[in-house]
């Protein structure tokens, strides 16, 4: 697609409908430079050995949250370093991390308020959900910026290093070194390595120091705005190691979740977006429990293999008993209808 600025009207209509947005790294003033340094220093860091305080010291909890704060590591998949506070940050990152923290905050709060412009929204109801994620402090919000070093198949076939999946929050803004980040198109038949031409803006990895950068949008989003901004399904695919000329594939992913705050359907309505219907409408909860219902529906691609069989289980015996309610009250349904994706 042709470039165009992120707060374009064009742009933002092509988020809506397909859930995802190619945009050139180079075109947001101190990015660039923010994510060249944080990818250097990511290196470094998931070369530092296993025994390293730096790693040791913020070692992710085992179970389902692994991926949600601190170091993991999913052997023959992918290492995994997650930061969503100053005080749980390693100190060889963290300088960096607080810059690239503030340049991609604002950024995604601008966007947050264009999208806004684009629903017709009374102000811009995103706000207070988005302005206390915008900087990295000491106080912990659901938003987080997470650090992938993927590993790549020693043999001649590509492997799938995450499920396709959708992510949670509002926005998530994806930066690759390299190929790998797969998006499904809007019919669901095809999926699109949007980090390789034809699907970039003209020059946009050669002009980003090849780095690639995609938006997605998250399930919250696609709630909030009542679908209309889709929830963008991907995947990451790892091209063998011989065929790369690298062991490895690095990527950094901000992903924007509402903080913590009273919630209100009501302002999210418009001549666009609609009306909320009755089981959807929310009148002043915490936004924290729209997200975690969100949550506790989908299983977490970026949780260790065994965690996400037995979080697969799980949801599949809640599914069929789902099924079970839904065919007693309006007959048979086939199991596909409840079936839901990963999630990241």
């Amino acid at each position: 697609m042709a470039p165009a600025p992120v707060s374009d009207d064009r742009a933002l209509h092509f988020l809506a409908e397909e859930g995802y947005l190619p945009i050139a790294l180079a075109d947001h003033p101190g990015m660039l430079d923010a994510y060249i340094e944080l990818f250097a220093q990511s290196q470094k860091y998931f070369d530092l050995p296993a025994d390293s305080d730096q790693k040791t010291r913020y070692q992710a909890v085992s179970g389902p949250a692994a991926s949600e704060e601190g170091y993991s590591k999913i052997p023959g998949e992918k290492c995994i370093l997650t930061t969503r506070t100053s005080n749980r940050c390693p100190p060889i990152l963290q300088k960096q991390l607080e810059a690239t923290w503030s340049v991609t905050g604002t950024f995604m709060q601008n966007i947050m308020a264009a999208i806004a412009n684009t629903l017709h929204l009374k102000g811009n109801p995103f706000e207070p959900f988005v302005a206390p994620c915008a900087t990295l402090t000491d106080k912990k919000t659901s938003t987080q910026l997470r650090m992938f070093r993927y590993d790549r198949p020693t043999g001649e076939e590509p492997t799938v290093n995450a499920e396709m999946h959708k992510d949670l929050g509002l926005l998530s803004l994806v930066i690759g070194h390299s190929p790998g980040l797969q998006v499904l198109d809007s019919s669901g038949s095809t999926w699109i390595s949007i980090e390789e031409p034809p699907a970039l803006p003209p020059h946009a990895a050669a002009r980003s120091n090849g780095l690639t950068a995609t938006l997605l949008g998250g399930q919250t989003l696609s709630f909030l705005t009542r679908n209309n901004y889709k929830a963008g399904v991907h995947r990451v695919v790892c091209a063998p190691a011989s065929v790369a000329k690298d062991p490895y594939r690095f990527s950094v992913v901000f992903t924007l979740r509402p903080a913590i705050a009273p919630l209100y359907t009501k302002d999210f309505e418009s001549d666009v977006v609609g009306k909320f219907e009755e089981g959807e409408r929310m009148e002043g909860g915490s936004s924290g429990v729209l997200f975690d219902r969100i949550m506790k529906s989908h299983w977490n691609v970026n949780a260790a293999k065994d965690v996400r069989e037995r979080q697969r289980e799980e949801q599949r015996k809640r599914r069929e008993a789902e099924i079970e309610d839904m065919n007693a009250t309006n007959g048979i349904v086939s199991k596909d209808e409840v079936t839901k994706p990963a999630s990241g």
